[in-house]
């Protein structure tokens, strides 16, 4: 597979389910509110977070129907996360910041609950993400955005094969006022063989 200006990327984005590697990716409703606030009310989630804050309940149902007022115009794509396993919705996910002419996306708006992190329901959200995105919207990107000052999320991402294509200097003024900088990182349609192949991997070994 090669980055490519001929194919045709799949716009608006449709509503779809994703499922893996005992995860669930589903288009994110009010059904999932329950779970989610159980999980949402932790402050490490949001430290480092710029697109919303939602420790209590209503912030949490006010941002539902939000994203799934964006998921019905196809602009985005908000997931929830379910793990199968205890059939409970653990986190969110996004495909947002969509640029069709150009065949870019970026992955966001990510979390998961203490729980569930380092396991390998992360690692399997972003394959299933990165398959879709690839194989189905044929994106010729996919990327990712984190604080500087979040090195456990720019591991993770390391991790997964992503590459570091820089530094976002000034880039984002935080709630608090902080001005961030923004590690920018990215999968193109040319890495995704060879980070198809790492991610089952990493899954296969994780869950065997």
């Amino acid at each position: 597979m090669q980055c490519s200006s001929d194919r045709h990327f799949q716009w608006p984005l449709e509503k779809v389910v994703l499922q893996g590697y005992s995860v669930r990716l589903a288009p994110i409703d009010y059904s999932h509110l329950d779970q989610l606030s159980l999980w949402s009310g932790e402050e490490d989630i949001w430290r480092y977070m710029t697109f919303a804050r939602l420790e209590s309940r209503d912030e949490l149902q006010a941002w539902i129907g939000t994203a799934m007022d964006a998921n019905e115009r196809g602009t985005e794509m908000n997931f929830a996360i379910i793990n199968e396993t205890s059939q409970s919705a653990v986190g969110t996910t996004s495909f947002y910041r969509v640029v069709p002419e150009h065949k870019r996306l970026e992955v966001g708006k990510s979390w998961l609950g203490a729980a569930y992190r380092r396991t390998h329901i992360n690692t399997a959200a972003k394959y299933l993400l990165l398959n879709h995105a690839f194989e189905t919207l044929l994106a010729n990107r996919v990327e990712l955005n984190t604080d500087a000052r979040n090195v456990r999320s720019q591991r993770a991402m390391e991790r997964l094969g992503a590459v570091c294509d820089g530094v976002l200097r000034c880039h984002t003024i935080m709630r608090d006022g902080f001005v961030r900088d923004t590690m920018n990182y990215s999968f193109t349609m040319n890495d995704w063989p060879a980070t198809k192949i790492r991610l089952r991997s990493l899954l296969e070994a994780r869950i065997s």
